[in-house]
């Protein structure tokens, strides 16, 4: 396919694959009454420090986005990944009420539709990116993304002038590896582990002008690193690594092995504010 050709989903529905056949259908419904359900009853703790993630904002949901994040501003204190890294550090149970907000991929939505709303409610977010697909070519883009059965369509990421304008915003750039590896499937290479995951950062720093420090391995269980990839992680000289498995952030939080909760603004607002309240947890 020619690469003029090629066509980026610019919103939600351009972007994820809905559920195929009838039984999914009925599944995902049963699913979504339940946590509708559940976000009437369930609180939560009231001290916590909570990681969350996400991975677009698309100009769709920039009102959702928002209101979401005036609210959980309004019931705690958006931290950075520097404070998150000294609680850990230090085996901090939480004193208070406490997120932390990231974005995986880098996508441009994010920065496009995202980073005006961060900047004005003075949050502070880190966004993971994969140099590889900044460097990419939309051909190259849309064959990954080809790969990955949740996407209807490629989407557009950031470009290094969009990276550097937000570093300038404020916003931390952190790694996502140096072409979204799965780092269990490669950790038998030690040159192309290396590559990977000190590579990305040498790229990130060259391409910003500033240091380098959190990482998020890529699919984000702990079926996708192993020890050799954790090694590579502190070996590269990253201060913090974070996963994708929903848990809570104590005094026993390894630094490599911070747990986030995943939501997505195109979700149901009383879905995302279920996971924000650390359902699961």
């Amino acid at each position: 396919m020619a690469e003029a050709s090629v066509i980026f989903a610019e919103s939600a529905s351009e972007a994820w694959t809905p559920p195929v056949t009838a039984l999914a259908t009925a599944r995902a419904a049963a699913r979504g009454a339940i946590l509708t359900a559940t976000a009437s009853v369930f609180r939560g703790p009231s001290r916590f420090l909570r990681c969350l993630y996400a991975h677009a904002v698309f100009p769709e949901h920039r009102l959702k986005f928002r209101a979401v994040i005036r609210g959980l501003n309004n019931n705690g204190e958006f931290v950075t990944t520097e404070t998150v890294r000294d609680m850990v550090r230090h085996g901090r149970q939480p004193d208070g009420r406490y997120y932390h907000l990231s974005f995986d991929d880098g996508f441009a939505n994010v920065f496009e539709a995202g980073c005006e709303v961060l900047v004005a409610e003075r949050v502070p977010a880190t966004i993971f990116v994969v140099p590889a697909f900044v460097n990419a070519s939309p051909g190259e883009l849309e064959a990954y993304f080809h790969r990955l059965p949740a996407y209807r369509q490629p989407i557009r990421v950031m470009t290094w002038a969009q990276v550097r304008q937000a570093v300038d915003a404020g916003i931390e750039i952190g790694s996502h590896t140096l072409s979204h590896a799965r780092l269990a499937e490669i950790s038998s290479d030690a040159a192309c582990l290396r590559a990977e995951v000190g590579g990305s950062r040498v790229a990130i720093e060259a391409a910003t002008g500033v240091p380098c420090r959190a990482f998020a391995w890529p699919y984000g269980t702990m079926q996708d690193i192993d020890e050799a990839g954790f090694a590579a992680i502190e070996q590269a000289g990253y201060e913090i690594a974070f996963s994708a498995v929903r848990g809570r952030v104590d005094g026993y939080t390894g630094l490599f092995r911070v747990p986030r909760h995943q939501l997505e603004f195109h979700w149901p607002e009383s879905h995302i504010r279920l996971w924000a309240r650390g359902f699961r947890e």
